[in-house]
């Protein structure tokens, strides 16, 4: 008589292995972007403690790195006690786990992620509102435990409930026993002077907010982002405003140099594309669905677009945060309207192009020196953005200025002949250049046939 299986569980395990989990969440992350995680998380705390004003004078997140260590810290609002209990340090965001309004974080694993991937030893020390933590991480001894995914506060720096509000709050990260990557890369000059570069652009706005970010003591600068606004020439703006979620556009021209063109692109302030020229925005040629391919005579365009969003899921990035989702319906509805403003745009610098040519004397140039005049002086974004309700849909410039070459009535004849023929003519006529001999022979024909 055969067996009963009554007693066998029907329960079949699940469960994830630790260090498989570790190994692919670090798989596809660079280095620099694993850090590039832990300054969006320090410029998530600071925009919460500023409650979202444009102001970050005052706020610093300093870096310092090399083959033994990595530290990161802030002055942002902090991280309390009880958020690293039970949703900071989550792998992935939980139902429960409410992130900071307008925040860049969305997944709930880049700061996880970050400190496998830097190194073994992990120390988080946090001063918050109404609470501080200490918080050390072996990774070799947690990995050991496959069913234990807690990670514990140290007793003796744990204070909860507190009164009154720390006067220095914020959040230290310190990292020892660097993985190799991290050794080898932290003791690389051109590593650390590509890092320095990649946090400056990516918060480039931050940056022109006042925010003060540090690596290795060297304080980031960033380019100013610019536009032509004056009496002449006045950018194209639109905006468009739902109940959680705003995006404005603005596009006009300035005076920067040449690798400087294209469009940028803005998610909660951080930059997600740069100085873009390629069919991720508009720039897709006659076969495509936007404008010509990119030409020199561009350099001049700049075209800005800020995406804000209270809950980050509903921006239109990838989940990268290095380009946009081209599947977005959002992204594609902001799309065509950056197409027809780059169109706008364009026809001006179409015309100044075409003012210069043709041997079109200097002095008749009028449009290209009334924009050369504009181009001397140009205002902030920031500060266009202010003045918005003074824009409009349409981009403005003096195109009654406009003075392109007259159309000549000539043409011109070119034909190839033999260089013994060609010399024996030149030296019967008497002339020294390929032009006086063609308009000798045309001249001769002319006069005695016609």
């Amino acid at each position: 008589m055969a067996k009963s299986n009554s007693n066998l569980s029907t329960r079949v395990s699940a469960d994830p292995a630790k260090s498989f989990f570790v190994s692919m969440l670090i798989k596809d992350i660079t280095l620099r972007d694993a850090i590039g995680d832990l300054v969006d998380n320090s410029v998530d705390a600071i925009k919460a403690r500023t409650s979202g004003q444009n102001d970050l004078k005052g706020f610093e997140i300093t870096i310092t790195l090399d083959e033994n260590h990595f530290e990161i810290t802030d002055n942002g609002f902090g991280m309390e006690a009880s958020v690293a209990r039970n949703t900071a340090f989550n792998f992935g965001k939980s139902e429960k786990h409410h992130l900071i309004d307008n925040s860049i974080g969305q997944f709930g694993i880049g700061m996880k992620r970050a400190f496998f991937k830097i190194g073994n030893l992990i120390k988080v020390d946090s001063r918050a509102q109404t609470s501080q933590f200490s918080l050390s991480i072996n990774v070799e001894e947690w990995l050991k435990e496959p069913r234990d995914w807690y990670f514990n506060f140290d007793k003796d720096n744990l204070k909860e409930n507190l009164k009154s509000p720390p006067k220095n709050p914020g959040v230290a990260v310190s990292i020892t026993e660097l993985s190799f990557d991290s050794k080898v890369s932290f003791n690389d000059k051109k590593f650390v002077d590509t890092l320095r570069k990649e946090i400056a652009v990516e918060h480039m706005l931050n940056i022109n907010k006042g925010l003060k970010i540090l690596v290795n003591g060297y304080r980031l600068g960033s380019t100013n982002i610019d536009l032509v606004y004056d009496d002449l020439i006045k950018p194209t703006f639109w905006d468009k405003v739902e109940s959680n979620r705003s995006v404005k556009i603005i596009a006009g021209v300035s005076n920067k140099s040449a690798d400087e063109g294209g469009w940028y692109i803005f998610c909660n302030d951080r930059l997600i594309v740069a100085k873009d020229t390629t069919d991720q925005t508009v720039w897709t040629g006659l076969r495509g669905d936007g404008v010509p391919l990119w030409h020199s005579q561009y350099y001049r365009f700049r075209g800005y677009v800020f995406f804000e969003a209270q809950n980050s899921s509903e921006l239109p990035w990838n989940t990268t945060k290095t380009g946009m989702d081209m599947d977005s319906p959002y992204y594609k509805e902001v799309r065509s309207r950056m197409i027809n403003m780059t169109r706008q745009v364009m026809d001006l610098l179409d015309r100044l192009k075409e003012e210069k040519e043709k041997d079109n004397p200097e002095e008749n140039q009028t449009l290209n020196a009334a924009v050369e005049e504009s181009l001397k002086k140009t205002t902030s974004v920031l500060d266009v953005l202010q003045k918005a309700t003074t824009l409009s849909h349409k981009f403005e410039y003096p195109i009654e200025l406009f003075n392109p070459a007259k159309k000549s009535n000539s043409v011109k004849i070119s034909y190839p002949v033999s260089t013994e023929r060609f010399q024996s003519v030149k030296q019967h006529l008497k002339v020294s250049t390929i032009k006086d001999v063609g308009l000798a022979t045309f001249n001769y024909y002319y006069d005695n046939e016609l």
